[in-house]
């Protein structure tokens, strides 16, 4: 007990900074970060998503005992960005959209545990990404109450599969800073190499998806 009170400073240190060091070894990795999507035009407004307001779904039909039923699965925990001019519609720019696939919820229990574990992989695969490309078909001027319609083209990743998509979309701006829309699409989901696992009472499942996203973006005041 003698000897070790009686322990240089300099080595109690460096053994404190040795415990520091492996203990900062085990820390998660940081977060993969957003593709980059579009650039931003520098005088733009940005509109930021609100999860509160807004929601992504998926719809598929199945035959469940021998009756069509539409599946829906949806979640608020969507994240992404606009950039506009409501002056100048011709500098439109959206950026990457996020959708936590972890808490995609329908309204059975044993279905959302087949969708996490074993079709979307979402404890491996946590986030479905759009990668927008570009923004067609907007009108040279945008009204205040007016919707407009237009499209999104851009790259949809799910799981580790990428493919590219259009996205209809009607959109109303507000105000100078509140948007409220919906975007849609239609893709296959074998297009994605997802697997559907059968299921009791499930005769099949359709080999198209709906997706939508009910949304409001708000800027800064």
């Amino acid at each position: 007990l003698k000897l070790a009170l009686r322990k240089p400073l300099w080595l109690l240190v460096l053994l404190a900074l040795i415990s520091t060091a492996c203990g900062n070894a085990s820390a998660p990795a940081e977060a993969t970060p957003l593709p980059q999507g579009m650039p931003f035009d520098e005088g733009s407004r940005i509109y930021t998503l609100t999860p509160g307001s807004t929601e992504a779904r998926f719809l598929i039909g199945e035959i469940l005992r021998g009756e069509p039923k539409t599946v829906v699965g949806k979640t608020n925990q969507v994240s992404g960005q606009v950039a506009l001019h409501l002056d100048d519609p011709s500098t439109a720019a959206v950026g990457p959209i996020q959708v936590d696939a972890r808490t995609l919820a329908t309204d059975n229990g044993f279905r959302n545990r087949a969708i996490e574990t074993r079709i979307l992989h979402s404890r491996v695969f946590q986030f479905i990404t759009f990668t927008p490309t570009a923004v067609t078909g907007l009108p040279d001027t945008l009204t205040t109450g007016e919707p407009v319609e237009f499209q999104i083209t851009g790259d949809l990743t799910i799981t580790e599969y990428t493919q590219p998509v259009v996205f209809d979309v009607t959109a109303v701006p507000l105000s100078d800073t509140r948007i409220e829309g919906r975007a849609s699409t239609t893709i296959q989901w074998g297009d994605f190499n997802l697997f559907i696992p059968s299921a009791t009472g499930v005769a099949g499942v359709k080999e198209t998806v709906i997706l939508e996203i009910d949304f409001t973006a708000e800027a800064a005041q």
